[in-house]
């Protein structure tokens, strides 16, 4: 289960004196430590998720009375706690000293711990609290875990840093230490990269990366593989480097367009984003936006990043450094009482913008209009669409951005990929300034909205042009925040079924606070005289067939947008209801906003009748002032990967209405425009 990881305020007392462990293994740290610093040592093979001994050894400094504590941080994005609970579990923490006074200490599991300039929302602190006695100066501590399980993000700078606190009023202060490198694994898959738009006859960027399963640059290899245009051999290919830009490549005529590399068997192949060849003009980067440099300390973090986006991101904007053409992008992480957090983009000291958060949300009342240009609406696998609509209705122009970086089950979630379209010679700074972004899930789906921006005629007309690598299942549009318009193809057949779940993320009130956290939804689904088997379901779903062929098992989340599991019924009859359960549960607790604490998830069972279920039946229930759903309605049938969608809306305008689209895959993956304002004339 996932809850799992959200265990609070476990605590384990750690009796002192403890006798000193002697080991005669040889331990490896890269580079050496300094004097006076914590020593991370580790043995084994130091790879993108592996699993190896480790240990940190420090000598205080100074004297920890009663009330002081040493606190060892984890700082990786992903669900991998350091835990004290289970001893013959991976990253279980233990403590051993070579202290011989009456000194005790307990150990806890810190959720959050507070560092004054540094972000928050760590995936799991351990604190070890003096609770009586002294622990002296010039002890020797030696922080063991047995079996740390290794990030599967490969770095340079790997460290899990240590914390003193003098007394229970003092604050946390930072240990030097050093770092070790995480080395990629073997060489087991392709990734193939492309310009998203391209006019006839110009050069696109295609790049070909070898990777590990995690999708770490590996080691080069001498492969010749073969070039597809939409499944028709082109030309074969020698690939020598680990990450090699293929040249020559362009289109003669208007269409979309893929690209495959594979070996000569097929055994290993990379499809490559859509292309769309047109003639519009503007062109379209791909960025990953606000990576914590934290991730990677170190004054080379920077450098690391970019370099291992090549090929996979035009753009890399890590926070806190001085990055390309002069630009600095600072993080503000604040309290909600400050203002909140926020990333601030400066270019040569003369321009800048902001970039608002929700996680700990930007207080958007102190933000001057013509600074605020974006608002982050997907952190992670978490949407916070409400963020982006709150900023419209209050004003502000501003464009929609993503980050992979959330909190909410770190880790866990498709790739976020943030695109900025630019007209002909302008640079992507100003065309963020200038809001010209969307944000795209799972994959690179080309979205080309036209016009840009609208006037006051009686009539607007809005039309979307959609490249992607799967089938298109719904087009949304939303105007001033609301559901306006659906293009999508029932299937009337009157067997095959979705069962989509929703909860919300907004916060409980308008006040300064944090976002309602993700929710799980245990359950089944049972046919009452018929047999159910799953066709499809959306990324977060696991599922277990039940006893009896009419009955299905599932488990999955939800924060901010819905989850859909399809399936098909046989031998439906008249009589045919549908049963859905769901267990009663608990909301995560990544945070505690200040207005409503995390609350119960009460069980519910639903029965709907195969008639309801043909027009679609919602039922919708009280989570301690949410309403969360369950639909059940007929399945989609998707469209082609490419289509355009175009509508009319003839109501009267109003300066300050704006619209977005919304574009949901077959495969799971998405996306939202940027909002199209009526009175923007820019």
């Amino acid at each position: 289960m996932l809850k799992q990881y959200y265990l609070i305020g476990w605590l384990v007392l750690l009796a002192l004196p403890i006798r000193a462990e002697t080991s005669d293994v040889e331990l490896r740290a890269v580079p050496e430590s300094t004097a006076g610093a914590a020593e991370l040592t580790v043995r084994g093979q130091s790879v993108a998720n592996g699993v190896v001994y480790a240990e940190i050894t420090y000598q205080l400094p100074e004297s920890l009375l009663a009330g002081g504590s040493i606190v060892l941080r984890q700082q990786w994005p992903e669900a991998r706690r350091l835990q004290i609970k289970t001893p013959t579990a991976t990253n279980f923490v233990r403590l051993v000293t070579d202290d011989r006074s009456a000194a005790q200490l307990l150990a806890r599991d810190v959720e959050v711990v507070a560092i004054t300039g540094e972000p928050g929302y760590e995936p799991s602190s351990i604190a070890f609290d003096v609770t009586s006695g002294v622990l002296p100066a010039g002890t020797i501590l030696r922080f063991v875990i047995d079996r740390l399980q290794l990030p599967t993000i490969a770095t340079t700078h790997f460290e899990l840093p240590l914390y003193l606190k003098h007394n229970q009023e003092a604050s946390l202060t930072r240990v030097a230490s050093n770092t070790i490198e995480i080395r990629p694994g073997d060489f087991s898959q392709l990734s193939l990269y492309s310009s998203s738009i391209a006019t006839p006859g110009e050069l696109v960027d295609l790049w070909v990366r070898l990777e590990d399963e995690h999708g770490n640059i590996a080691q080069a290899q001498n492969l010749s593989l073969d070039l597809l245009v939409n499944g028709v051999f082109t030309e074969r290919l020698d690939v020598v480097a680990p990450v090699q830009k293929i040249d020559g490549i362009s289109f003669q005529a208007a269409g979309t367009y893929q690209l495959e590399l594979r070996t000569g068997g097929g055994g290993i192949s990379a499809i490559s984003n859509p292309v769309l060849v047109s003639d519009k003009p503007y062109s379209i980067i791909w960025a990953d936006l606000g990576v914590p440099a934290e991730l990677l300390p170190g004054p080379h973090a920077g450098e690391e990043l970019t370099r291992n986006a090549i090929g996979r991101y035009d753009l890399t904007l890590p926070t806190n450094h001085e990055i390309l053409d002069d630009t600095s992008v600072k993080s503000h992480w604040q309290s909600l009482a400050a203002g909140g957090a926020s990333l601030m983009l400066s270019k040569r000291d003369t321009a800048s913008f902001t970039i608002a958060k929700p996680e700990q949300p930007t207080d958007l009342r102190r933000m001057v209009p013509g600074n605020l240009q974006l608002i982050e609406i997907i952190s992670g696998g978490s949407v916070y669409d409400w963020f982006g609509n709150r900023a419209a209705m209050m004003g502000f122009r501003v464009g929609f951005t993503g980050s992979n970086y959330g909190h909410q089950y770190p880790g866990q979630y498709r790739e976020v990929n943030t695109a900025i379209w630019l007209t002909e010679g302008q640079h992507w700074f100003d065309a963020m300034s200038k809001h010209q972004t969307y944000v795209s899930v799972g994959s690179k789906i080309v979205l080309a909205v036209s016009p840009m921006n609208l006037g006051l005629e009686p009539t607007r007309n809005l039309a979307l042009q959609i490249a992607a690598a799967s089938p298109i299942l719904s087009v949304e549009v939303f105007k001033n925040g609301n559901l306006f318009k659906t293009r999508r193809q029932l299937d009337t057949g009157g067997s095959r079924f979705r069962l989509v779940v929703d909860s919300s993320s907004k916060p409980f009130s308008r006040l300064m606070s944090r976002p309602r956290n993700a929710r799980e939804w245990v359950g089944y689904i049972v046919a009452q005289g018929a047999g159910v088997t799953v066709d499809r379901v959306g990324r977060y779903w696991q599922i277990k067939p039940g006893r009896e062929s009419r009955r299905v098992d599932f488990l999955t989340r939800t924060h901010g947008l819905d989850e859909f599991l399809e399936f098909e019924l046989t031998s439906v009859n008249a009589d045919t209801v549908i049963e859905i359960g769901i267990a009663s549960g608990y909301e995560d607790v990544a945070w505690i906003p200040k207005d409503r604490l995390p609350k119960p998830t009460p069980g519910q069972k639903f029965l709907i009748p195969i008639d309801e279920a043909i027009q679609g039946g919602t039922r919708t229930f009280e989570v301690e002032g949410y309403r969360d759903s369950v639909r059940i309605e007929p399945a989609l049938v998707p469209f082609e990967t490419s289509m355009r969608y175009e509508f009319d809306d003839p109501s009267t305008p109003q300066i300050g209405d704006y619209y977005y689209f919304r574009v949901r895959l077959q495969d799971g993956g998405f996306a939202y425009t940027s909002p199209i304002y009526v009175g923007d004339f820019e």
